[in-house]
């Protein structure tokens, strides 16, 4: 499988070639988003599948699809391009049990935030499907239809990782769609993609959820904790809200290196709690300056 750590944004990429039906799977935040990012923009007729008729129904009356249904084979029948769009699992599933609903020669792409057991799925479709995984680098707290915006994928990174169904008139259809999203894409295999993600991405999740839960002890001993908490605590325990369901599927299928990169935090946590046990002034500088030089020296590219 071909990697590159080169960074690709619209530049040199020319228009997505006219295509008959683009059909997004899951119109929750992710998916909307994508759909309004993409209308207007190209020259193909946007349909959705969602699991409540009330989302369907919402999803026509404001424009973000042109049509949708609950039923996944009669939405994704007639798709050249299929994006799937619902938590982890539920994509492995998915590709697992409906590979046969897809039109013949379409292109399935994902938007889901662990790639190996994705990739995997992908590797074992009918002959005749393309498959190129996915994973946009962005998100809210908050998810769902109403919480959509055009803009979601603008000049955030979209990680590209091939497949065995994957070939490069099919890479680059999708590539072509994030950069229409405004995305900037990055292409990764799937393992090295799930050991950087755990670090970037599920670590601080860990992270947040620890600080939530440790401050709420603290406050069944003195509920002042919460009075005083203030923007770090917010900045810092922000992604503690986010949808516990979708992170129990990004937890559960990328696991091993989430432990890994939890292990390598308590390690310097560990590390930390030393100097400071010792009130070693020099060390603790020493440890801060790096820490501060890294977020400032990084932090520009989010």
């Amino acid at each position: 499988m071909k990697e590159t750590d080169t960074e690709q944004n619209n530049a040199g990429v020319g228009p997505i070639p006219h295509l008959h039906s683009l059909c997004i799977v899951g119109l929750g935040l992710m998916g909307a988003s994508l759909a309004l990012a993409l209308r207007g923009s190209v020259n193909w007729r946007i349909t959705g599948v969602a699991r409540r008729e009330e989302t369907v129904r919402e999803a026509v009356s404001r424009g973000i699809v042109e049509s949708a249904t609950t039923d996944f084979a009669v939405g994704v029948a007639q798709a050249d391009v299929v994006v799937l769009a619902a938590p982890v699992r539920a994509i492995i599933q998915q590709l697992n049990t409906l590979g046969d609903a897809f039109k013949p020669g379409a292109v399935i792409t994902d938007l889901g935030s662990t790639k190996t057991e994705i990739v995997g799925a992908m590797n074992q479709l009918p002959a005749g499907l393309f498959a190129v995984g996915s994973h946009p680098m962005c998100g809210k707290e908050i998810t769902g239809l109403d919480a959509a915006d055009a803009d979601l994928y603008r000049g955030k990174r979209w990680i590209l990782t091939r497949t065995a169904r994957t070939d490069d008139a099919s890479f680059d259809l999708i590539r072509g769609m994030a950069h229409t999203a405004g995305a900037v894409t990055l292409e990764l295999d799937a393992a090295r993609h799930d050991m950087l993600v755990a670090f970037a991405s599920h670590l601080p999740y860990a992270l947040s959820l620890a600080l939530v839960s440790v401050t709420d002890q603290a406050s069944l001993n003195d509920p002042a904790v919460w009075q005083v908490t203030a923007s770090g605590f917010r900045d810092t325990s922000r992604v503690a809200a986010s949808d516990v369901t979708m992170m129990l599927d990004i937890l559960l299928t990328n696991s091993a290196a989430v432990t890994n990169a939890i292990r390598d935090f308590q390690f310097s946590l560990d590390q930390f709690t030393a100097l400071l046990d010792r009130r070693d002034e020099a060390g603790l500088r020493a440890y801060l300056t790096a820490a501060a030089l890294a977020r400032k020296t990084h932090g520009t590219h989010w």
